[in-house]
């Protein structure tokens, strides 16, 4: 058991993290900066953390290059948005959908449980907030209603961005990224119930929920099934894209063959969605994008030909620091290749191609700072053994039961970062260590770290003001962290009950 003090100390630069963006608003991005110069600084001091300069450069190094599949992801997945939005695909998609769904709760149920997650899954951070709000209010959603709704289009964090932080999580914690992926859709399922009756209750009260008891268990099934079947047979990557994509088709094709032909109640929405558009596309153009995408991700993963292919072409080799990047077999890359065939499809001009790239530059720099902060500083901290010495003092207070605290770590992790990404960054190192500690499933850990964490990214305050200045409630912020923020700790406590079941099975078999 280390002195109080070491723990204090090796402690310094998470508590410092918290007090900056929780007490004093402090931005991710000059968080990221402060802690990771404070993790250096303790690493340099005397003490019994202290490791030359080399090393910390070496571990610096390390965080950066960890961080590249994030960066690469970020800022792809960004571009490819805003040249979507640009050629008019997003509003074009979504004007087709809403035409199908009639009332306000099918309305809900299908952007906030299907295209929201698709194109969370598509681009990541915070992307579904912003294409879901102003749907909402088109279709004549009350401004809170809209806040609500749109925060959760982020039920699929776990898969937004193309698994990005899952697959952070899995690199940081060594263990299989197809493993992390299923156990992380197990423990995903109980959510999705509780969130598909949450989008029905906000949109049409709890006689809704009685109303669509059939529809909520079908769109459960259907995310659930397709999420963990994703994972398992197809790749992590891609189980939001699946799930969303078919639990999509699913409502709209019951839908039109209950209500038959569009009725013309929806005409004004429409017209109301598309004048939105910068220009207009067909449905076919404007999807072709996302199936070019899904297609290649599909051929990387699954014809061995190709895989290999990727796997053995402009392969970035960093020997020194055990660290391996296929360019070709990285989601950033598939993003960047369908970014530039959508230029070609909708016909930017170069001022509109440069403009969407000076955008995406813009809108990337936050959060590209922010991760490589946090990833930078975790791994300092992991070289100085600050990390071990807070995982040992945790299990020598704990012990077994530190099972149910492990996701209020990573709970916390994604409420004051509101990034799965980068609270696996922050904390998967901390989670793996603990497993070793208590001599338990770092699968485990590293499942209650990434699905914990997910879960509490949507409540935080960066993701709700997101949110807010969208929906035009500015000011009203704390409003609606109140609102939501039961919703995410009861998704915590779900990871808990999921973390005992997990133990028990592990431990019958």
């Amino acid at each position: 058991m280390p002195s109080w003090f070491a723990v204090l100390m090796s402690a310094l630069p998470i508590l410092v993290a918290l007090i900056l963006l929780i007490g004093f608003k402090v931005s991710s991005l000059r968080t990221a900066v402060c802690v990771y110069v404070l993790a250096v600084v303790l690493a340099t001091i005397p003490t019994s953390f202290q490791i030359p300069l080399a090393a910390i450069g070496f571990a610096s190094m390390q965080g950066v290059l960890l961080s590249l599949v994030i960066v690469f992801v970020l800022i792809f997945g960004l571009l490819l948005y805003n040249v979507l939005h640009t050629g008019g695909a997003i509003e074009t998609i979504s004007s087709a959908f809403t035409k199908q769904a009639h009332l306000p709760v099918q309305q809900a149920l299908l952007i906030s449980a299907a295209l929201g997650p698709f194109l969370e899954a598509t681009s990541g951070f915070g992307i579904g907030i912003v294409i879901a709000a102003p749907l909402f209010l088109a279709v004549g959603f009350s401004p809170r209603k809209t806040v609500l709704l749109s925060l959760l289009t982020q039920t699929a964090v776990p898969w937004g961005a193309l698994a990005v932080g899952t697959v952070i999580n899995a690199e940081l914690s060594d263990v299989s990224l197809h493993q992390l992926g299923v156990t992380s859709a197990l423990a995903t399922i109980p959510l999705y119930l509780m969130y598909t009756v949450a989008v029905v209750v906000i949109a049409g009260g709890w006689t809704g929920v009685r109303q669509y008891k059939g529809t909520i268990v079908a769109v459960w099934l259907l995310l659930s099934v397709c999420t963990w079947a994703t994972n398992a047979f197809i790749s992590t990557q891609l189980a939001a894209v699946v799930a969303g994509a078919v639990t999509a088709a699913a409502l709209l094709g019951y839908w039109r063959l209950v209500h038959g032909s569009t009725r013309t109640v929806n005409t004004e929405t429409a017209a109301a969605v598309d004048s939105t558009s910068s220009s207009h596309v067909s449905l076919v153009r404007a999807g072709l994008p996302y199936a070019i995408l899904v297609g290649y991700l599909v051929c990387t993963s699954l014809i061995p030909v190709v895989s290999s292919f990727a796997n053995g072409v402009l392969v970035l080799r960093l020997p020194a620091f055990g660290y391996r990047l296929a360019l070709l077999d990285n989601p950033g890359f598939a993003l960047f290749l369908t970014s530039v065939v959508a230029v070609i499809i909708y016909r930017l001009s170069w001022t509109q191609a440069c403009r969407c790239f000076v955008n995406t530059l813009r809108q990337a720099y936050p959060a590209v700072v922010s991760t490589v902060g946090f990833v930078a500083m975790s791994t300092v901290m992991q070289k100085a053994g600050m990390i071990n010495c807070i995982s040992s003092a945790l299990a020598f207070l704990f012990g077994g039961s530190f099972l149910l605290v492990s996701p209020l770590i990573g709970g916390l992790g994604g409420f004051i970062s509101g990034s799965n990404s980068a609270a696996n960054a922050m904390l998967a190192p901390f989670q793996s260590a603990m497993a070793h500690k208590l001599h338990s499933s770092a699968l485990l850990y590293a499942t209650s770290q990434n699905v914990s964490a997910a879960n509490m990214s949507y409540a935080s305050p960066s993701r709700i003001s997101l949110a807010t200045v969208v929906s035009k409630q500015v000011g009203k912020e704390g409003e609606f962290i109140r609102k939501v923020l039961p919703l995410s700790l009861a998704a915590v406590a779900m990871v808990m009950v999921f973390n005992v079941m997990f133990w028990v099975f592990i431990k019958s078999i």
